[in-house]
Formats: C-alpha cells, sequence, structure tokens
C-alpha cells in the first residue's frame, strides 16, 4: 500500500499528464487523457474497502504512460524544450562513447596509476582540459537554454514527488542549470565557482602554450617532439 503523500503525488503527476495530452489534437491522445482521467476518478469516488485498489491500478496507468512519455506527439511532450540540450550534448559525445559523458567523473590517482602508463602527468593534463571544456560547454548551455530548464522543473518536481523515473532528465537539468548559477552566502558554491574560475585561466594559458608549439611545428616540420608545450604548465584538478 502506498503512503498517502505519494499517492497524492501520483494523483497530482497524473492530472498533469491528462492536462498535457488534452492540448493534443489525435485521438489516441484523446483517449488516454479519458483513461487516467478515470482512474483518478475511480480513486476519489472508492469506497474504503476499495481504495487500495483503485490507486494502484491508477498509478500503474499513470507510470506506464509515463515510461513512453517520450514517445507521445511531440508538441505534448513534457520534456521537448530539453530536447536541443540532448541533441547538443549527444553531438558532444566524442565517436559515440559512453552515455552521460559530460555527467562522468575524472580518473582518480589510484586508476590513472592502476593503468600502468608512463607519462601519468601527461594524462592528467589532459583529463583536466577535457574538465576545464566541460565547463565551458556547461557555461554556454545554461546561457541558451535557461527558459528551457525553467520550463522542465514544474514536471521533475512532479514526477520526483510521485517517485516516478526522471533521471536523465534531471541530470540535464542541473548539469545546465549549475553553469551559470552564482555562489551567494553558500561557501561550497563559492569554493566551487572559483575552481571552475582557476581552471579557465590555466586552460587558457595551456591552450596559448600549445598553439604556440604547433605554430613553431608549422615553421620547422622536421622538429616532431611532442609534448613541448605541457613541460612548465599543469592544468590543476578540482
Amino acid at each position: 500500500m502506498e503512503s498517502l503523500d505519494r499517492s497524492k503525488a501520483v494523483v497530482e503527476l497524473g492530472k498533469r499528464i491528462v492536462a498535457q495530452l488534452k492540448l493534443g489534437d489525435d485521438v489516441l491522445s484523446q483517449w488516454m487523457a479519458h483513461f487516467i482521467a478515470e482512474r483518478m476518478s475511480a480513486v476519489e469516488s472508492a469506497e474504503p474497502e476499495a481504495l487500495t485498489s483503485a490507486q494502484n491500478a491508477c498509478a500503474q496507468a499513470i507510470f506506464q504512460l509515463w515510461e513512453h512519455r517520450n514517445s507521445l506527439p511531440d508538441h505534448i511532450r513534457p520534456f521537448r524544450a530539453l530536447d536541443p540540450l540532448l541533441e547538443t550534448l549527444s553531438s558532444l559525445d566524442i565517436d559515440n562513447g559512453r552515455r552521460f559523458r559530460f555527467f562522468q567523473e575524472a580518473p582518480n590517482s589510484e586508476e590513472l596509476d592502476a593503468a600502468g602508463l608512463s607519462n601519468k602527468r601527461a594524462l592528467q593534463v589532459a583529463v583536466n582540459l577535457d574538465d576545464a571544456a566541460r565547463v565551458l560547454i556547461q557555461y554556454f548551455l545554461a546561457a541558451a537554454a535557461e527558459g528551457a530548464a525553467d520550463e522542465a522543473l514544474p514536471w521533475l518536481r512532479a514526477a520526483i514527488d510521485a517517485e516516478a523515473d526522471a533521471v536523465l532528465e534531471l541530470r540535464v537539468v542541473e548539469f545546465v542549470s549549475a553553469g551559470i548559477s552564482t555562489p551567494g552566502a553558500n561557501e561550497v558554491a563559492r569554493k566551487a565557482l572559483e575552481d571552475k574560475v582557476k581552471k579557465l585561466e590555466l586552460f587558457a594559458e595551456l591552450a596559448k602554450a600549445v598553439a604556440s608549439d604547433l605554430k613553431g611545428r608549422l615553421d620547422h616540420p622536421s622538429n616532431t617532439e611532442v609534448g613541448a608545450a605541457t613541460d612548465d604548465k599543469e592544468l590543476g584538478s578540482a
């Protein structure tokens, strides 16, 4: 038996879905809206001995439809505003690598040691460069999609309260929202922002050094020495 609070939250998610489906102009959307509305009405009118059964049937119908939220017609999909963000993040995944590339934690020192690489320092520089690049990407995604994240928040709150799955959407909104957040009085947030500034400043220095190194190779094609630009500069980790 579900808790009273969760049962109410599931019904609220159902109401939100019904309102969204009614915006559709196709028969299937209207039928689904009517079906969910019937299940919610049954909960409201159920006798005490039939309440649990009605709640379970209602929740099952709502969650089944929620699982297919991204298959609904474009103009009534709950998280349609996040589509450009998801497509952009997908396009930035190098060679279709691991999912959620921009949410992955960088390898720690123990993992780098275990890799048995002879030049751990150069690898660490590369990892931290990627981390700094994500700061830039996050910043510009946030600037471009602040409105989309705001539009998705009511759906996210409703899904979280109902304990419905919205992991991907939540991670995308959190990722984007952190891109232009201000620290306020929170010391942890202020430290995080300071770390981002440090990463970007070191990124700019190292990028300038590498550009100079590559330009030198254009002037002297026979010079094939690798890694000269990283001898005196290392992007620090946060």
